[in-house]
Formats: C-alpha cells, sequence, structure tokens
C-alpha cells in the first residue's frame, strides 16, 4: 500500500512541470516561427527582431520554471507523506500550477508575435513596441502567480491532510484557481495580440494605447482575481472534518467560480482586442471608443460577479 501511494505521489508531482513544459514549449515555437517570418519580411530589422524575441522567449519561460519550482518541491516532500488524503491536494496543485501554467505559456506568447509583427512593419519603434510588449507580458503571467501562490500554500497544508472533506477542501482551493486562470489567460493574450499590433498599424497611437492597455488588461484580470479569493476562502475556511457535505460545498463553490470566468475573461478580451485596432485605425474616436469599451468590459464582468456570489454563499452555508 505504501509503495502504491508513492509511486501515484509521484506521478501527481510531476503533472505541474508537464503542462507548464507543454504550454511553453508551444508558446516559444510559435514566437521562433513569426520571428523567423518577420526577418524575412524585413532583413534590416534582424538585431531588433533578435534582441525582441530573446526577452519574449525569456519571459515566456518563466511559467515553465515555476512549474518545475512547485514539481521539486513536492518530490522533495515524498517521504513525509504517508496517506491518501495527500494526493487530493496534488490534484488540486495539478490544477492551480499545471492549467494556470499551460494557458500562460501559450498566451504569452501573442504580445511577442505581434510584436514581430509590428517591428517588421515599423523597424523605427522598437522601443515603443518593446515597451507594449512587455507590459502585456508580464501582466498575462499574473494568473500564472496565483496559481504559484495557491499551489504553495496547498503544499504546506497537505501533510496534514487528515479526512475526506480536508482533502477536498486543497482539491477545491487548486480547482478554483485553475479554471478561473483559462478565460482570463485566453483574453489578456488576444487583447495583448491586438495592442501590440495597433502600434504597427498607426505609429500616433502608441499613448493612448498605452493607457488603454493597463485599463483594459486590469478589467480583463478581474474574473483571475475573484478565483483568487475563492479559493483563498475555500482554503481558510475552518471545516467540520466529519461534515463530508462541506466538503462537496468547497468543490461546488470552486466549479462555480472557476466556470463563470471563462466566458467573461475571452469575451472581455474580444471586445477590448476590437477596441484597441478600431482606435489605430481612428485615433480621433479615442474618447468615444474608450468609455464605450468600459462599457462593455463592465457589464461583461457582472456575469463573474453572479458566479462569485454563489460561490461565496456554497462556502459558507
Amino acid at each position: 500500500m505504501k509503495a502504491m501511494i508513492d509511486s501515484s505521489y509521484i506521478i501527481l508531482s510531476t503533472i505541474p512541470v508537464i503542462l507548464s513544459a507543454l504550454g511553453t514549449g508551444i508558446g516559444q515555437g510559435l514566437i521562433g516561427k513569426q520571428a523567423l517570418q518577420s526577418m524575412i519580411k524585413q532583413p534590416s530589422a534582424s538585431n531588433a527582431l533578435s534582441k525582441l524575441c530573446i526577452i519574449g522567449t525569456a519571459i515566456t519561460e518563466t511559467a515553465a520554471i515555476m512549474g518545475v519550482l512547485i514539481s521539486l518541491l513536492l518530490i522533495n516532500d515524498a517521504n513525509s507523506i504517508e496517506n491518501i488524503w495527500s494526493h487530493y491536494a496534488l490534484i488540486g496543485i495539478a490544477f492551480a500550477m499545471g492549467i494556470s501554467g499551460f494557458f500562460a505559456g501559450i498566451a504569452s506568447s501573442f504580445p511577442v508575435i505581434a510584436s514581430c509583427q509590428s517591428l517588421a512593419r515599423q523597424p523605427f519603434l522598437q522601443g515603443k513596441i518593446l515597451n507594449i510588449m512587455l507590459i502585456t507580458q508580464t501582466l498575462i503571467m499574473t494568473p500564472n502567480i496565483f496559481g504559484l501562490l495557491i499551489s504553495l500554500l496547498i503544499k504546506g497544508k497537505m501533510i496534514e491532510t487528515e479526512s475526506f472533506t480536508q482533502a477536498l477542501q486543497l482539491l477545491a482551493s487548486g480547482l478554483s484557481i485553475g479554471l478561473g486562470c483559462i478565460g482570463p489567460s485566453i483574453g489578456l493574450s488576444l487583447f495583448a495580440f491586438a495592442a501590440c499590433s495597433a502600434i504597427g498599424i498607426n505609429t500616433k497611437a502608441y499613448t493612448k494605447i498605452l493607457t488603454f492597455t493597463f485599463i483594459c488588461e486590469a478589467i480583463i484580470e478581474t474574473p483571475v482575481i475573484f478565483s483568487l479569493l475563492i479559493s483563498l476562502l475555500i482554503f481558510t475556511t475552518t471545516i467540520n472534518p466529519e461534515s463530508i457535505l462541506q466538503g462537496w460545498q468547497f468543490l461546488a463553490g470552486a466549479l462555480c467560480i472557476g466556470l463563470s470566468t471563462i466566458s467573461p475573461g475571452i469575451n472581455s478580451g474580444k471586445t477590448a482586442a476590437t477596441a484597441a485596432i478600431q482606435i489605430a485605425h481612428n485615433l480621433e474616436m479615442y474618447s468615444n471608443l474608450s468609455k464605450l469599451t468600459m462599457l462593455a468590459l463592465a457589464m461583461i464582468d457582472s456575469f463573474t460577479i453572479y458566479g462569485l456570489l454563489i460561490s461565496m454563499i456554497m462556502i459558507l452555508h
């Protein structure tokens, strides 16, 4: 029995690095492909493209590095695990770190791809294009950082897990942030691609797009912040180890907030991305376009608030 527990623990411990590395590998492959295509299109910008590609690839690598860190920490604690309940916590970490790392690895490549295309069109705007790329890439990594935070919290508590209810509590905490990363990560990547492309379309749009980027990405990230709050709420809620129902309530709350963030996260990104391109083409309409976009994003995010309320009621009831 002990050998079975140890072997399954080791297998589950590798999931964070496997998924994170898979997403990062796909993202870096897309970056490399676009960089080569842009060099062929604009040979005079080869040095600038190489620099941009190296920086973008290094940031994308962050997701894989965090996945390696969590997997190493888990493997290091293998000898301390003596019961099967801790495996539920491992599944929670697989959701929190693995899913967030997979999507972050791919999503963080989108601004680099668009920046390579913009740099090929406007080789003299290297600094401005690089600034937008770095800002959007950094913000895209936020959901993955949230996943790392929750993974570390779960890891610190999983050795103490002694009941099915406690096991479901840790699993649900990881599930909430893991699912909550999907929609916002996709949405952030869609907007980042459009924002970086907009600079290549209209060189005069830089200042407006920069301001627009900070506001939109903060709103697009709101759903994953709600997921983080629910993850922390689940993790810190006092439980009755004998109440199996409470464990299922945790799981239901995690599914509720996690799934309710997917569509708003994606569609917020689509809306903001469309607005960014329109601003580049119609800079004189920036005020009207930005106001309408903020209103649309606020309405889209309201659906996540409904999920947040139901999740809180489910957890605290």
